[in-house]
């Protein structure tokens, strides 16, 4: 009998079954042998060595071209997690199908259709595992990134299907020691409508994606000028019922509003108050990126199931967590807009952006008012929660008072802080958001004296129930409903601008039947903005509970 098997050995090896030497198996021993599991383990990790950097392959490729240029450690991280996690799964994947087999190991013998469609079957698994992957990004891929993600896919399956048959083969024969009665199918014509199916699913969506792509600058912007002070007012963790209760409802007309999905987080979501752009377009997604250990460079675009870059690299040391980069926005806020067209504004304390100073914007970026807050009060971060609020109210004053812009806009984290990120008894909790409300109800005066019409927005924060407020001191339109995707198209028209395509929601000036232009198109971004965020700006951040 063994002679049979070694000849057959060589015939399979002539057919490609065993071109990877994946030529030992298991079978004679019984379940509670030992040297069945030991036997067991070592194909399936053989066969998972050889699974793993494929499957690794295109999940590399994609985030090399995303993320381009990445150093060799860069490199070194991605390579070593993604094959990892593969080999992991290859195991587990082999050892489940080996077991399964062994209620029946004369099916892979006597029936090759069989062999072929689980051997297919497990790596359509594995290649639709990177393609949800892959679709989970912010962005559709460039037509590079989408060639060579293709192309891997295509070579993992390929061989994939070949290892695979080849290690369940090589079992069946060693379980049942006698040769199939028949293996020369060729296995090429399946391989193909397996991989065209592939194809279809991988590249159809992406190349649909692409051609709704709006174009990326706009052929003409024809404004209207006008003479309305707008002051735009964006308090986090501020509801509907918030206001109602507050001092501050006596100076405004509010209402209810939809904001944008639960989940998000507070950089997402303010970034689509101020843009009026979805995330995938403004791509602005979380408040840190991650730098990977002795490298310079942060993997900024990684795909939102991507838990070996967001939760293991940070837990084994590979990598860490990092404030996220005014790079990253890829759609100016309306005030940026406003500003390049002519009109003077100034923007304190928003998120992803940089110090700037033009004759006509003026804007003081995040780092400097949480870092003066911190250090004013170090170790009391529930007070250096209110005084954020109070130095950037502060500084936007300041600059009311020096420049008198068109347009200015503040951006309050400090009741989203107190109420849903620091660890705080009810009554603390209690008596700093009223603190925090009153300074708001103090701003709004403010303004409104130095002649501003005040349009404040409000949204709950993380784990945080209530509704999204509008509210502001000008008639609004009251008879359909708001969202805070509004905002932007209502600041465009105020100004004497048209809102683009981009932006999803409706003006609520009443009666407004402004035209809209295509798009204002991506940002424009000097080199120096692809420097990451400091690292006391993340150190204040962990302090005041936005990255834990």
């Amino acid at each position: 009998m063994s002679d049979g098997v070694e000849e057959l050995r060589g015939r399979l090896r002539e057919l490609g079954y065993l071109s990877h030497r994946i030529e030992r198996w298991f079978g004679l021993d019984p379940w509670s042998s030992r040297t069945f599991w030991i036997e067991l383990a070592l194909v399936a990790a053989k066969a998972a060595l050889l699974l793993c950097g494929f499957a690794a392959a295109p999940m590399v490729a994609v985030m090399w071209i995303r993320n381009a240029p990445l150093g060799p450690a860069d490199l070194a991280l991605l390579f070593s997690l993604y094959g990892g996690g593969w080999f992991v799964l290859s195991f587990l994947l082999t050892v489940a199908l080996a077991l399964l087999l062994k209620l029946r190991p004369a099916l892979p013998l006597d029936q090759p259709g069989f062999l072929l469609g689980i051997s297919i079957g497990a790596t359509a698994f594995m290649a639709l595992t990177i393609a949800g992957w892959w679709y989970r990004f912010d962005s559709p891929p460039s037509i590079l990134e989408g060639a060579a993600g293709v192309a891997l896919v295509l070579l993992l399956f390929a061989l994939g299907t070949i290892v695979i048959s080849a290690a369940l083969l090589s079992f069946s024969i060693y379980e049942l020691q006698r040769v199939p009665s028949f293996h020369q199918r060729s296995r090429t014509v399946p391989i193909a409508f397996g991989a065209a199916g592939i194809l279809a699913i991988l590249f159809v969506p992406a190349w649909a994606a692409q051609r709704e792509r709006p174009p990326r600058e706009p052929v003409q912007v024809v404004t209207t000028p006008t003479r309305h002070r707008i002051a735009l007012v964006a308090v986090d963790g501020l509801t509907y019922d918030m206001l109602v209760a507050s001092t501050t409802r006596s100076e405004l007309q509010y209402s209810a509003a939809a904001g944008p999905a639960g989940g998000a987080s507070a950089a997402e979501r303010w970034a689509t108050v101020g843009t009026g752009t979805p995330p995938p377009l403004h791509r602005v997604r979380a408040i840190a990126a991650l730098q990977v250990a002795g490298a310079d460079d942060l993997l900024q675009s990684i795909s939102r199931v991507d838990f070996l870059l967001d939760d293991l690299a940070p837990l084994v040391g590979a990598g860490r967590l990092r404030a996220l980069p005014p790079a990253v926005r890829r759609r100016d806020y309306v005030w940026e807009i406003f500003a390049t067209r002519g009109v003077p504004s100034a923007a304190v304390d928003w998120w992803a952006m940089e110090q700037r100073s033009t004759p006509v914007l003026q804007i003081l970026g995040q780092e400097e008012i949480f870092r003066s807050a911190t250090a004013t009060h170090p170790g009391a971060t529930a007070a250096a929660a209110v005084r954020i609020d109070e130095m950037a109210a502060a500084a936007l004053l300041k600059i009311a008072d020096q420049r008198s812009p068109q347009f200015v806009t503040v951006y309050l984290p400090g009741v989203d802080i107190i109420l849903n990120r620091l660890e705080l008894d009810a009554g603390a909790r209690v008596s700093l958001t009223l603190a925090a409300l009153e300074g708001l109800r103090r701003l709004v005066h403010e303004l409104r004296s130095r002649g501003y019409d005040c349009l404040v927005v409000g949204m709950p924060g993380d784990r945080q129930a209530g509704r999204a407020v509008i509210a502001a001191n000008i008639r609004l339109d009251a008879n359909r409903p708001q969202s805070v995707f509004d905002v932007a198209p209502t600041l465009c028209v105020l100004l004497g601008f048209p809102a683009s395509n981009e932006m999803p929601g409706r003006s609520l000036i009443p009666g407004d039947r402004s035209i809209r232009i295509a798009t204002y198109g991506e940002r424009r971004m000097a080199p120096r903005l692809a420097a990451p965020a400091d690292q006391e700006y993340y150190n204040n951040l962990r302090s005041l509970g936005y990255v834990r």
